[in-house]
């Protein structure tokens, strides 16, 4: 995974943000509290982790993020990973759409290694 191109980072990081600014839409409209607030809040914690870890290793930053919230996010993006192929089914070969949920599938699996590096 060391040897991505600047472009499939991009893509990465970006696959990534997308969630971020789609799970914060949809906290701003959701009844705070409610399970399904809880779970996007905890899917939003989750990206915002991967995104870190994938700045950390590619640019060098420091990864300030607790070792217990390592953790969280690694389950939170296994989790999701598990359901995102069945979304490819569902798409044409060559739509933007199963273009979009393969690098996030790309994006997940790589930041996962990653955090499973963390966590060791």
């Amino acid at each position: 995974m060391e040897n991505m191109t600047a472009e499939e980072k991009q893509h990465s990081i970006e696959a990534f943000l997308s969630i971020i600014r789609k799970s914060e839409n949809a906290l701003a409209h959701m009844k705070p509290g409610a399970t399904q607030t809880k779970l996007l809040e905890k899917r939003l914690k989750a990206a915002r982790i991967g995104t870190d870890v994938l700045h950390a290793r590619w640019e060098g930053k420091d990864l300030d993020v607790s070792k217990e919230d390592l953790k969280e996010a690694k389950g939170v993006l296994e989790g999701l990973l598990l359901t995102l192929p069945s979304f490819l089914e569902k798409l044409k070969p060559g739509s933007g759409q199963r273009t979009y949920i393969e690098r996030r599938i790309k994006a997940f699996r790589i930041a996962v290694s990653y955090l499973r590096d963390s966590v060791n």
